[in-house]
Formats: structure tokens, C-alpha cells, sequence
């Protein structure tokens, strides 16, 4: 049976010992030489300079994708157990996944898993066949031993990401409520067949999963369970070709352990982190921005308790430790509005594309100032 333990070091904030499997290649050095070799790192180094490797790596790269983009991949990634990205073949989505995975973990490491996609779902005859193919696919060997590797002690402050490439919207939607749940805590659990619902698997929480979903070729919809626990990003049509990937600088030491550290899931913890910043005033009054909150007037939608909750913590995410804004650094209540208004696009788009214009809607997650109105209602 598979077992993924979840590791020492993310239950115990990072800090614990890597387990006794390492202690032999470490022979008789002092625990302190130790711990200054695996932990210590430059302090100046966050979230915003996390940032600035991602843009540096794309513009070196050719890759179109502007700032607010990256941002709202990064934050989407630190907010949800699931993030994904949409759009035609060639829009630049795998990329993206690949950018972060490349400034956060380095030039091609085995901590990234690109699984590629194939026709077998369109080509299966038959429930059996179809549920078959699709479940060889999720449950491949190379998704497998990179779970088995980030549920090692050994792997205690390490970052691990998984992209599953070139989806359709039916194999999200099969995927996201049958062979993988998340359960009341937050815990992603595999839903293998024959296993009673307590011993299946948990994914390891320092794995980030992603998939990349074609949407032109099909009329297929996300299904309402997918879009309450994943963040969507929709990419506006464009082609990316030709990618030549420029390694920068190796990631600073601790960068890893950063990026585990810093993602504010629960409710409590992102509103304290939130309110400590703008003030509980300037929260309760925030809202869409125009002609967002048209467009959600005119398909009748309203900003639920729940909605409000997970747009919450995406706002609380688009801050760092200190306070200040990742979509912008010198403004905190433009962050903020505009963090607000990418979230509702990303809950919603799949309901809103009838009733706005999905230029609009793209353009939140690529370039908010194009629309200024509806980055900024201050």
C-alpha cells in the first residue's frame, strides 16, 4: 500500500532534524556546523526578491509574461492546493509552471515533474477504458516516486511541484473530485481504488500541483467542486515558442524553506495577517471594482460568505511577512484591490465568461493598469 508521510521538518515549521536516514553522511561534524549548512541564509532574501528571479528568468527567456502575471501564478500557488492555468496550446501556460519551478528550485531540478499529456482520453472506448487511461496517467510512476521523495525526512524543508500538462477540461474535472480530494483540513488525499478511506494517501504538503488546460478545442466547463478548491488563471491568446531557458544564479540557500513557510491556508492565520495591514475598516468596505461588480450584478452572482473567505486569504497572500504588497510594493490598499479582483476572476470566470468581456477578465491576471478602473476603485 502507498504511504506518504507527511515530513518532520514542515510539521515542525522547518526547523527539525532531517531524520536519522542522513546521519551517516554527515559522519562526526558538530550538530551546529550542521544546522548553519542546511538553514542558514541570507535573511534579506523574501518573497519580493523571489519575485524579481521569476521576471528576471522570463525576460532573459523572451517569455511575454508581465509582472502581475507572475504574481498571480505565485499567489495563487501559495493560496490554493491546486492551481490552473487556461487557455489555447501554445498560450505560454507550462511555461509559466516551469518559470517558478525554475527560480525556486533551479535550472532542472528533479524537484519538478512535467508530465505530459496525450490523446488516450479521447481515444478510450468505454467507462472502463476512459477511467483506465486516465488513472495510469495520475498515477504514473515518475508523480509517484516524487511524492514517495517529498514525504522522506530527508526531504524536511524542500519544495517539490508537479505540473500535468495539456489537460482537457473533462480530465480536470474527472481528476479534481474522483481521484483526488481535499478533505476539511486542507490535506489532498489520492482516492485509490480498493483502499478504505483513512489509509488512502495524503499528498505531502511541500508538493505544489498544477495542470495546464487547452480550452479552445473542446466546450467543456470546469465542474463547480474544481473551481471551489483551485485557482484559475486564464492566459489571453498569444503563442510561445522557441523557449531557450537562461539558468540565473543558483536560488539562495533557505529559499525553499521560505516558500513552504510563507502560505497563509488557514482562515484565521491570513485575516490576522491581513487585518495587522490594512485594518478590519478597509476590509469590510472592499469590494469589486467596476465593471467587475457590473458583471457580476448582470449574471446574478453574489460574494458569498464562503467566496469572501477564500478571497481573504488569496488578499492576506498577496502580502509578505512584512507587510508589504507583491503586486505592489509602495501602495497597500491598490494591493489589495487589486489581489480582490483577480481572486473573484479566478473563482469565477468559468460563470462571468457570458456576461463580461474575457479580455477583461485575462487582463486582470496579466495587466490590471490596461483597465485602471478595475484594477483600482480609490
Amino acid at each position: 500500500m502507498l504511504h506518504f508521510p507527511v515530513p518532520i521538518g514542515i510539521v515542525a515549521g522547518g526547523v527539525a532534524s532531517e531524520g536519522q536516514r542522513k546521519a551517516s553522511q554527515y559522519g562526526l561534524r558538530p550538530p551546529l556546523l550542521r544546522l548553519s549548512s542546511r538553514d542558514n541564509w541570507d535573511a534579506a532574501c523574501g518573497e519580493q526578491e523571489l519575485i524579481q528571479r521569476m521576471v528576471a528568468l522570463a525576460r532573459a527567456a523572451g517569455l511575454p509574461f508581465s509582472r502581475t502575471l507572475i504574481v498571480t501564478c505565485y499567489v495563487s500557488l501559495k493560496t490554493n492546493p491546486f492551481v490552473l492555468l487556461t487557455g489555447i496550446e501554445g498560450a505560454g501556460k507550462t511555461e509559466l509552471v516551469t518559470l517558478f519551478a525554475e527560480a525556486l528550485l533551479g535550472h532542472g531540478s528533479p524537484q519538478f515533474a512535467l508530465i505530459n499529456g496525450d490523446s488516450s482520453w479521447l481515444t478510450a472506448t468505454g467507462d472502463h477504458h476512459s477511467f483506465r487511461s486516465l488513472f495510469d496517467r495520475f498515477t504514473s510512476l515518475r508523480f509517484l516516486e516524487l511524492l514517495q521523495e517529498a514525504a522522506d525526512p530527508g526531504s524536511a524543508g524542500k519544495s517539490f511541484i508537479v505540473c500535468f500538462s495539456g489537460l482537457l477540461p473533462e480530465e480536470v474535472n474527472y481528476y479534481f473530485t474522483t481521484l483526488l480530494s481535499v478533505d476539511e483540513e486542507g490535506r489532498k488525499r489520492l482516492q485509490l481504488p480498493g483502499i478504505p478511506e483513512e489509509d488512502r494517501p495524503v499528498v505531502p504538503p511541500n508538493v505544489s500541483i498544477t495542470a495546464t488546460v487547452h480550452t479552445a478545442e473542446c466546450a467543456g466547463v470546469l465542474h463547480t467542486d474544481v473551481l471551489r478548491q483551485a485557482g484559475v488563471i486564464a492566459f489571453r491568446a498569444g503563442r510561445v515558442n522557441n523557449v531557450m531557458w537562461r539558468p540565473l544564479a543558483p536560488p539562495p540557500v533557505g529559499l525553499q524553506r521560505l516558500w513552504l513557510r510563507v502560505g497563509q491556508r488557514d482562515p484565521l492565520v491570513a485575516r490576522d495577517h491581513l487585518l495587522r495591514i490594512i485594518g478590519a475598516t478597509q476590509w469590510n468596505r472592499m469590494g469589486c471594482s467596476e465593471p467587475l461588480a457590473s458583471a457580476l450584478r448582470r449574471a446574478g452572482i453574489a460574494l458569498t460568505p464562503r467566496l469572501r473567505q477564500d478571497v481573504m486569504r488569496y488578499v492576506a497572500n498577496s502580502f509578505d511577512e512584512e507587510g508589504r504588497g507583491l503586486f505592489d510594493p509602495d501602495d497597500a490598499l491598490r494591493n489589495a484591490q487589486i489581489a480582490f479582483d483577480s481572486q473573484v476572476a479566478q473563482r469565477l470566470i468559468w460563470h462571468l465568461r457570458d456576461a463580461l468581456d474575457p479580455h477583461l477578465l485575462t487582463g486582470l491576471m496579466n495587466d490590471p493598469d490596461a483597465s485602471r478602473p478595475l484594477a483600482w476603485a480609490g
